[in-house]
């Protein structure tokens, strides 16, 4: 497998877990501001249904179509993330001190785009919500643990120094050869 699909498919796995751990972030906040918790699915939805999906669309759907909603965007943002770290160097990728000032970076872009840019344009009731609270949700609910799921997926997969000998030994021999 390629670098760069290795690392769309880290990407991709990183983004959906780290897309739950946004969600959950998410319903967490809405219970802090003393709201109900089907509100941060609501929320989501809405993107697919409009407004509608704040106040008249059943709880149920609201709920599966905010799931759906969600899961295929954190999977679209890690294969972005993905792309993006392909480019950058083995030791950049793989330590976890640089993903974690690459990842919220990269959620506080996320945060800029969706609500500065997309909200403004298409979804202009989401701009009600606290967007201080949205950057910070996004930067550390969703870009730190991207970045960190990112670089254990990368850690993992770099082959060990003796599993690596065998082949190079065998180079090595067709080469003497």
């Amino acid at each position: 497998m390629s670098d760069v699909s290795k690392s769309i498919k880290e990407g991709v796995c990183a983004g959906l877990i780290a897309g739950i751990l946004f969600a959950i972030a998410q319903v967490v906040s809405v219970m802090a501001a003393g709201e109900l918790p089907v509100l941060a699915f609501r929320r989501s939805a809405s993107v697919l249904l409009g407004p509608a999906a704040l106040t008249t669309t059943p709880t149920a759907s609201a709920i599966v179509i905010a799931l759906i909603a969600h899961l295929y965007l954190s999977a679209i943002y890690g294969l972005c993330y993905g792309i993006y770290s392909s480019a950058l160097s083995a030791p950049s990728r793989r330590s976890t001190s640089r993903q974690t000032i690459i990842g919220p970076l990269y959620g506080a872009v996320l945060w800029l785009v969706n609500f500065q840019v997309f909200a403004r344009a298409l979804y202009p009731w989401l701009l009600a919500l606290p967007q201080v609270s949205q950057l910070v949700l996004h930067a550390v609910g969703f870009g730190l643990p991207l970045g960190l799921l990112y670089a254990t997926a990368e850690l993992r997969a770099q082959p060990s120094a003796a599993a690596a000998l065998p082949a190079a030994i065998a180079i090595r021999r067709r080469r003497v050869r």
